[in-house]
């Protein structure tokens, strides 16, 4: 019977902490508007504008 408390315990705990971790996502990038898209044509185009953007590193 205590083998199944573990494995039930163990399972328990990966599902608390997978959900713990999406929500601690989905918060963090809650300003994001391409936050979870795959590939659209406005995630590209903000990728170009923010790169354009970045002062270019001095080189040593």
């Amino acid at each position: 019977m205590n083998i199944q408390y573990l494995i039930v315990t163990v399972i328990l705990a990966i599902a608390v902490g997978y959900a713990a971790w999406r929500i601690y996502r989905a918060l963090r990038m809650a300003n994001d508007p391409c936050y979870d898209c795959e590939g659209c044509e406005l995630k590209e185009l903000r990728k170009t504008a923010l790169r354009k953007n970045k002062p270019c590193e001095e080189k040593k």
